[in-house]
C-alpha cells in the first residue's frame, strides 16, 4: 500500500473491493489481506458483523508462517493501529501509522532516521472477538528516507519560452511519433532514401515564428536577396513574431475520447459515480438496498434486438419500439415503477407515474396455445427527466397499459422513450434561436396573449392500428409525415358517421396559433400566426344517395405549413413559419344506415418552403449573354481593379478612388526613378552626344 500522499487511487480500489465483497455477503476479513507499505501510514478495510478489537504484533521470525494471536494490543513501540467506522454498513477502516520520526535529520538532531533504508519490518494485524482471532492481515514495511538538495537555493524561476516562437525541442517539425514527417529533415525516423525525396525543400529554422533565415517578403531582407527597384513598395513590414510559418505550428493539443457507457461496468465505476455529479453520457444510478445499480429501461441494441435492462444515460434522449413474440405473460417486457433514483446531488428522487389504460386486440400470428392467457401489458412508457446543471430534479413517466387475451401466439409492439428537459425551460419549450431547427417540434398555442406554449401534434399508431389505441406525437419542423388509424363504426347512419368522424379529426387540433420562430415571445402576438381552418366537413344539400352511398365523409386532415428562410445568423440560415392551414379531404362510403365498418382515417403534414422575397426577373439578354457574367465564369474582367469598382463596399467610393490614385502615383514614380529608367536616360544621352 502506498503512503497517504499517493494512496487515493488504491484507497478507491479498496473501497470498491469492499463494496463488492459486502454486496456479495462474504465473511469477515481484511481487504486487502496483504499490503506492501512504503510510507509512514497505510489504510485497509475490515468487514465485520460485530464489534472487534485489533491486535498488532511485529513478526521477527520470517522463516515460519505467522500465527494469529490476540495477546497483543493496538499499538507497539514503533506502530499504532486504529479502527474507524466508515459510511458502509459492517465496514470499518483500519489505519496503521508509524510512530517513528521519519523526517530528515538536522545538524543538531540525533533521535531521527540517519540511514537511507529507515524501516524494514513485517507487521501482523489481527481482528479479535472475545479474545478469539477472527481474521488477520500482513503488512510488510520498507520505508526509505528522502534525500534533499545540498547547496544554495535560488529564488529565480526558470522561464520557459513560448513554443510558438522558440520551441524547446531540437526538431520541432517532428510531429508524428514513429513515422517520417515530410519536409522535416531533422526527423530521425526519415532514412536517407526518404530525405532524398525532399532534401531540397526542407523546412528551415524552427517550425513556427522567428524563421531563420527570414522569409523574402520582409522589408528588412531587401539588401540581401538582390531585390528589384520596386521592392520597397511591395514588401512586408512586420516583426518575426508574425510570420506565415505560424500556420504550421502544432499546438500539441490532444483530446481524450470519452468512453461510451457500457452495460457491464465494474463496481469501482459504480462507486465512483455515486461520489460525484452526473455529466452527459453517465449512466443514471439507483439506490438498491444500500448499493448502487443502474436505472434501466428497455432499449434497442446495435443489432436491432431489444435489451430489457439497458442503462439510461444522462442527457441522451431515445425513442425505441420493441417487438416481442409472446406465448406467456413472462415474454412481455416490464418496468420497475418504484426505483429510488440517485439525483447526482447527494439525494434521491422517485418516479411520478401517470397511468392510462386502453382496450387493444392483438391478432394471432402463430400456433394455438394450450390454454387462454390474459395479461396486463405495457403498451408504451414515456419518461420525462427534468434536469438542472449536474443533477436530476424530477422524473415523470406516462404508462399506457392494456389487458390482452391470448389464444394463439401473438406479436406485441411496445414503445419506450426518454426525454431530458432543462429545469429552466421545462415549461417554456424552445425549438430554435431565433429560427426553427429542423427536427424540433413546431410550437403552437391556444387562446389569447399571453400564450401558453404547447406543440402541434398528429396521430401515432399503436397496437392493432385501431383509433382507440392511437397516441399523439409532435409535428417536427421540416419533416413531412403521414399517419392514420382504423375507426370502428358500429350501427351508425350517414349523418352520425359524418359528425362523429369530423369531431374525432378536429379533436386532434386543440390549438389555433403557431409560433413563427423557435423562440417567439408569448406576449407579442405579431410573432404568432393564426391557423387557417378550411372547414369543408359539412355537407350542403342532399349528401345521401338513397339506400346506396353516404357522400363527403371526412377521412383525412391535412396540415400545410408555409416556411421561408428569412435571414442568416453566423452563416446558418434561419427558417420561420409564415402561415399554417388545415383542410379536410372527404370520401364516399357505400353505406347509409346501420353502418358497420372499419374506416381508415389519416393525418398528413406538409411543409412548403417559399422564397422570402421573389427573385427579380431577368431579361433574355441576361439569360443568354454570359461572357462577362462574373457568376458564371471563372475569369471576371469587371473585377480586375476590384477596389475601384462598384463591387467593393468595404469603404466609401471616394476613399478607395483616392487610395487607388496614390497607388498609381507610386508605381509611376518607381518606374521613373528606378534602374530601368536610368538606363534609358543614359542611353538617350549617349545617342544625343
Amino acid at each position: 500500500m502506498s503512503p497517504s500522499r499517493g494512496a487515493p487511487g488504491l484507497t478507491v480500489i479498496a473501497v470498491a473491493v469492499v463494496v463488492a465483497v459486502t454486496k456479495a455477503q462474504t465473511s469477515v476479513g481484511f481487504y486487502p489481506s496483504t499490503i506492501f507499505m512504503s510510507g509512514p501510514r497505510v489504510t485497509s478495510y475490515l468487514v465485520t458483523n460485530s464489534t472487534l478489537r485489533l491486535s498488532l504484533t511485529v513478526i521477527t521470525n520470517s522463516t515460519s508462517a505467522a500465527v494469529q494471536t490476540c495477546s497483543g494490543t493496538d499499538s507497539t513501540e514503533n506502530w499504532s493501529s486504529t479502527l474507524v467506522v466508515v459510511m458502509l454498513p459492517n465496514v470499518s477502516k483500519v489505519m496503521v501509522i508509524s510512530n517513528k520520526n521519519l523526517t530528515l535529520c538536522s545538524v543538531n538532531e540525533t533521535n531521527c532516521c540517519t540511514e537511507v533504508l529507515c524501516v524494514v519490518e513485517t507487521l501482523q494485524v489481527t481482528a479479535c472477538e472475545n479474545n478469539t482471532p477472527i481474521a488477520s492481515q500482513l503488512i510488510h514495511a520498507e520505508i526509505y528516507v528522502n534525500t534533499t538538495f545540498v547547496g544554495t537555493v535560488s529564488d529565480n524561476k526558470t522561464v520557459i519560452p513560448n513554443q510558438i516562437y522558440q520551441p524547446l525541442g531540437s526538431c520541432p517539425c517532428n510531429l508524428t511519433s514513429g513515422a517520417c514527417d515530410i519536409l522535416c529533415c531533422c526527423d530521425q525516423e526519415c532514412n536517407a532514401s526518404m530525405r532524398n525525396l525532399f532534401n531540397g525543400s526542407c523546412y528551415s529554422g524552427i517550425f513556427g515564428g522567428n524563421v531563420s533565415p527570414p522569409f523574402d517578403q520582409l522589408c528588412s531582407v531587401q539588401e540581401k536577396n538582390h531585390a528589384p527597384d520596386w521592392f520597397p513598395f511591395l514588401c512586408v513590414q512586420s516583426s518575426m513574431d508574425n510570420s506565415p510559418f505560424l500556420g504550421y505550428f502544432y499546438q500539441g493539443y490532444t483530446e481524450i475520447p470519452s468512453q461510451a457507457p457500457s452495460f457491464n461496468l465494474s463496481f469501482q465505476s459504480i462507486y465512483e459515480s455515486t461520489l460525484g455529479t452526473y455529466k452527459q453520457g453517465d449512466a443514471i444510478l439507483i439506490n438498491l438496498n444500500g448499493f448502487s445499480d443502474y436505472f434501466t429501461i428497455p432499449q434497442q441494441s446495435g443489432i436491432g434486438t431489444c435489451v430489457g435492462y439497458a442503462p439510461v444515460t444522462y442527457l441522451q434522449d431515445f425513442n425505441t419500439t420493441c417487438v416481442s413474440y409472446i406465448t406467456t405473460c413472462s415474454d412481455v417486457l416490464t418496468l420497475d415503477l418504484n426505483p429510488v433514483i440517485t439525483n447526482g446531488n447527494g439525494g434521491t428522487v422517485s418516479l411520478i407515474v401517470h397511468m392510462q389504460n386502453i382496450t387493444m386486440d392483438i391478432p394471432a400470428t402463430g400456433a394455438a396455445l394450450p390454454q387462454s392467457v390474459q395479461c396486463d401489458v405495457i403498451v408504451s412508457a414515456d419518461y420525462v427527466v427534468i434536469w438542472e446543471a449536474t443533477g436530476i430534479k424530477e422524473i415523470q413517466v406516462t404508462i399506457v397499459t392494456a389487458n390482452i387475451s391470448l389464444t394463439h401466439q401473438a406479436k406485441l409492439s411496445q414503445r419506450f422513450s426518454a426525454t431530458f428537459l432543462s429545469n429552466n425551460s421545462s415549461s417554456d419549450v424552445l425549438s430554435g434561436n431565433p429560427g426553427y431547427q429542423v427536427g424540433k417540434p413546431v410550437i403552437a398555442a391556444n387562446g389569447s396573449v399571453p400564450f401558453v406554449r404547447s406543440t402541434l401534434e398528429v396521430w401515432k399508431p399503436g397496437g392493432d392500428s385501431s383509433c382507440s389505441a392511437v397516441t399523439q406525437t409532435p409535428v417536427l419542423f421540416g419533416q413531412n409525415s403521414f399517419s392514420g388509424c382504423l375507426l370502428n363504426v358500429v350501427n351508425e347512419n350517414c349523418t352520425q358517421l359524418r359528425e362523429n368522424v369530423a369531431a374525432f379529426l378536429k379533436s386532434l387540433l386543440t390549438v389555433d396559433h403557431v409560433s413563427m420562430r423557435g423562440n417567439s415571445n408569448v406576449s407579442d402576438p405579431s410573432e404568432w400566426v393564426s391557423i387557417i381552418f378550411e372547414s369543408n366537413t359539412t355537407c350542403t344539400g342532399d349528401c345521401v344517395i338513397e339506400n346506396a352511398v353516404c357522400l363527403k365523409v371526412p377521412a383525412n386532415m391535412n396540415i400545410q405549413i408555409i416556411t421561408a428562410v428569412t435571414g442568416v445568423v453566423e452563416g446558418i440560415p434561419q427558417e420561420e413559419v409564415l402561415a399554417a392551414k388545415v383542410n379536410f379531404s372527404t370520401i364516399n362510403i357505400n353505406c347509409v344506415s346501420a353502418c358497420n365498418l372499419s374506416l381508415p382515417l389519416t393525418t398528413s403534414v406538409q411543409f412548403i418552403k417559399v422564397p422570402a422575397q421573389p427573385p427579380p426577373a431577368i431579361t433574355r439578354f441576361q439569360m443568354t449573354y454570359t461572357e462577362y457574367d462574373c457568376e458564371k465564369n471563372d475569369v471576371c474582367w469587371q473585377k480586375l481593379a476590384y477596389p475601384l469598382t462598384k463591387y467593393y463596399t468595404g469603404e466609401p467610393y471616394h476613399l478607395t478612388l483616392a487610395k487607388g490614385m496614390i497607388l498609381v502615383f507610386f508605381f509611376i514614380s518607381a518606374a521613373v526613378l528606378g534602374d530601368p529608367w536610368n538606363r534609358i536616360r543614359k542611353a538617350w544621352n549617349r545617342t544625343t552626344l
